[in-house]
């Protein structure tokens, strides 16, 4: 009889997770976080704390103290970094310019390419370097981050790398950033000078490829740039949106995926050529240098490269690849080199789902290729889950909702994923060489980007598919404590059965609930849907509804039309072309029949009427008329504005020219104002029109613009504000709505309070709140 026993290892053999690069980069970012929002002397003082700590530790090799100097060792390190870049950032001499919004000419380098904002997309928006301000004969100069803002078709055509003047306006931004200031332009730009190498390299390619998709039909020849550069400039904004609402957006942004595979291409083609080590190390360096230069610095970009280079780094000295050290090595570097990277909520993302795939794919792949499973058919589905666990409370914190048919979504778009990223990366490569193959390849990688297409709009179409949840730090930091003590749970193998049994229930619990939620309450009178920084409302109009203006976004519309079971839209007021009242259009018509669209000439808002244009079809556009009537069933709107004489020379005309409406649904009055301002209103008090209303929707999002005595005649019951929260334009003023307060109104802000919806029963008003 023989016995076969298996030899434990000697203790030098153990391998032992070191955890001290991973709480160095902690430090590295908690500092760098910190100095951000802080100024030179607390960026001294937590320097001078963590190297004070650091001493102390010298003495503690283990345990908890030791890993307490170890993270303020990154700390000493990164409050350094922050406080040079902060002592730049708060230059007394900007400051004084920004206080006083200066009027001159700027000269600036462009650091990304300029590109429609996502808020309001009539505007085009860049990082830059700010070189010198010349204001009234003083020229300041300097090298300070700031962020252009400018509008005209002329920005588009500029590219990353290019030095420019142009008069412009210096204000303030925002805290917690790099950013010194706000550079908006008042003119067309002047390139200075030519692009860099580099820089031509990487407009030549995306020219290139913009070239060769044009062979290929929409929306696949707007989704092929951004699967391969991360261009998304051309992408239909209803099927960026649906990316979002289905966790595919991964996939439209350059990040770690990107370049495994195209890195991977590489080495795989060096390899047949019989190219050595050192070869196969300075093709892998190319492409990864090439991608960067062609998508730009992003935050997951860089991310990525600084862990592909270490791959590389480990391949040339033959040692094997440690993931976690390699992605804290990465945070280091990418943060110490810009502490603006902590303060980004790209960067927290990309590295919450690579701790997710590194900490629990894999374990979770292992016991289902133990039960037979092919282990990239176990990985497809573990992936998925890992990275959409990891960044559940990133997403909660940051108020964006989650996606609950993420999951299945990403499954199925792994079959084409890789293949579709690869075609589209090749026609991005051989367009730049040669346009006829980069076109062929194009329309190659159009085939598996249908399928992408018809997931991810499938996918945002089922109802409860991205769920609105509070935001903030601390629903964020409960989430993440509830999902670390269900994981912990799913490790007692004693537990993991009735855990999952749980959690199986409860998922198929929420398919009735999603499905059978929704439709307005009785006594419903009016909803003031969540869309951000924009307005909708809608109001009951017989068998179908009355929306008034669709907010910025397609999706946020699209939920708020659903969760009210809106199939009909008898009439759709766009109160003016503004894009946070126009551009969720394509969501509130998706699925659903429009009658009619009323809006008011177009006036300077180009280009959210091209917008309504393109979408409306073959619906009519009506212009509105004060005085006209429209009548469904129990609802009635009366048009109020804008006046027969178009009002010229305001501070903003389309403002003032807004499609205001009286509406009485079942004896309830409603005023919906657009964004009227200081002269609008003065129209309507002017007009001779009824003002007293039960509801107010505020005008433009409760901004200083406001004529007391206009509010003071409406005396509402109940005033609603569409804003979002932490905008950039100090929306709403606390000025307006103390007016209102004192008026006796019920004051409710979408920011605060989430989907607001009044219902009336008898005589007495109900708002109730999604929050």
């Amino acid at each position: 009889m023989s016995y076969e026993f298996a030899l434990r290892p000697a203790p030098s053999e153990v391998v032992r997770r070191d955890w001290r690069l991973p709480l160095v980069a902690a430090g590295v970012w908690a500092a760098a976080l910190a100095g951000l929002y802080g100024t030179v002397v607390s960026g001294i003082l937590t320097a001078a704390g963590c190297a004070v700590l650091v001493v102390l530790g010298r003495k503690w090799k283990r345990g908890f103290a030791a890993g307490v100097a170890t993270v303020a060792f990154g700390g000493v390190l990164s409050a350094g970094v922050t406080t040079v870049h902060v002592a730049v950032r708060d230059h007394a001499g900007l400051a004084a310019l920004t206080g006083s919004e200066a009027h001159g000419e700027a000269e600036l380098v462009l650091h990304t390419a300029p590109k429609p904002s996502t808020r309001r997309p009539e505007l085009v928006t860049a990082s830059a370097r700010l070189h010198s301000f010349d204001t009234d004969g003083v020229a300041l100069e300097g090298h300070w981050q700031v962020l252009l803002v400018a509008s005209g078709e002329e920005w588009l055509a500029m590219n990353a790398g290019q030095r420019l003047t142009v008069p412009a306006v210096l204000r303030e931004a925002d805290a917690g950033r790099l950013t010194a200031a706000i550079v908006s332009a008042r003119g067309p730009p002047e390139p200075v000078g030519a692009l860099s190498l580099p820089h031509q390299v990487a407009a030549h390619v995306r020219e290139r490829l913009a070239t060769a998709v044009e062979t290929v039909p929409q929306p696949e020849a707007g989704l092929i740039p951004a699967l391969a550069v991360g261009d998304t400039s051309k992408m239909d904004p209803a099927l960026a949106a649906d990316f979002r609402a289905t966790g595919l957006v991964h996939l439209v942004v350059v990040s770690g995926y990107h370049l495994s595979l195209v890195v991977g291409a590489v080495l795989a083609v060096a390899l047949a050529c019989r190219a050595g080590p050192r070869g196969r190390v300075v093709a892998g360096a190319v492409a990864i240098a090439a991608i960067v230069v062609v998508a730009g610095p992003q935050p997951s970009v860089l991310r990525a490269a600084v862990m592909a280079g270490m791959t590389l780094l480990a391949l040339a000295a033959g040692r094997p690849r440690a993931a976690m050290p390699g992605l804290a090595t990465a945070v280091l570097v990418v943060v110490l080199a810009d502490p603006d990277m902590a303060a980004q909520a790209g960067f927290a993302l990309s590295v919450g789902a690579c701790v997710g795939l590194l900490f629990l794919a894999f374990r979770w792949a292992r016991p289902l290729e133990h039960r037979g499973w092919p282990q990239p058919v176990a990985l497809a589905v573990t992936i998925p889950l890992a990275t959409q666990v990891a960044v559940t409370p990133l997403l909660i914190g940051l108020g964006s909702g989650v996606s609950l048919v993420s999951v299945p979504v990403n499954v199925l778009a792994a079959l084409v994923a890789a293949p579709v990223v690869v075609l589209s990366v090749g026609a991005a490569a051989l367009a730049a060489v040669w346009l006829p193959a980069g076109a062929l390849a194009a329309q190659l990688a159009a085939v598996p980007a249908r399928w992408l297409i018809w997931l991810a709009r499938n996918g945002a179409d089922i109802p409860g598919a991205l769920v609105p949840v509070p935001g903030g730090v601390w629903w964020g930091l409960g989430s993440a404590a509830a999902l670390a003590a269900l994981v912990v749970l799913l490790q007692i193998r004693r537990l993991r059965v009735p855990v999952l049994a749980v959690l199986v229930a409860a998922g198929l619990g929420t398919v009735p609930a999603c499905l059978m939620t929704g439709g307005p309450p009785s006594g419903w009178v009016v909803t003031m849907c969540d869309v951000g920084q924009g307005d909708a409302l809608v109001l009951p109009a017989g068998d179908a509804v009355v929306v008034v203006d669709v907010g910025p976004e397609p999706a946020a519309v699209d939920a708020c039309l659903d969760e009210l079971e809106v199939d009909r839209i008898a009439l759709l007021v766009l109160s003016h072309f503004h894009i946070d009242h126009t551009a969720g259009i394509a969501g509130a018509m998706e699925g659903r029949e429009v009658d009619a669209i009323l809006a008011p000439p177009p006036g300077e808002a180009q280009y959210g009427y091209e917008l309504v244009e393109e979408r409306a079809g073959a619906v009519p556009v009506l212009e509105a008329v004060p005085g006209e009537v429209f009548e469904f069933g129990a609802t009635r709107l009366e048009v109020l504005g804008p006046p027969a004489e178009l009002l010229n020379g305001t501070r903003s005309d389309p403002n003032n020219n807004s499609v205001a409406v009286r509406a009485e649904v079942a004896g309830t009055s409603v005023l919906l104002t657009g964004d009227v301002e200081l002269e609008g209103q003065r129209a309507l008090l002017g007009s001779g029109a009824v003002l007293g209303v039960d509801v107010l929707k505020v005008p433009h999002h409760g901004s200083s613009f406001q004529v007391r005595e206009f509010l003071e005649a409406a005396d509402p019951a109940v005033a609603l504000v569409g804003v979002g929260a932490g905008n950039e334009y100090g929306h709403p003023d606390p000025g307006p709505l103390r007016v209102l307060e004192e008026g006796g109104a019920l004051v409710f802000r979408t920011d605060e309070s989430g989907r607001i919806t009044v219902v009336r029963n008898s005589n007495a008003f109900e708002v109730t709140t999604a929050n």
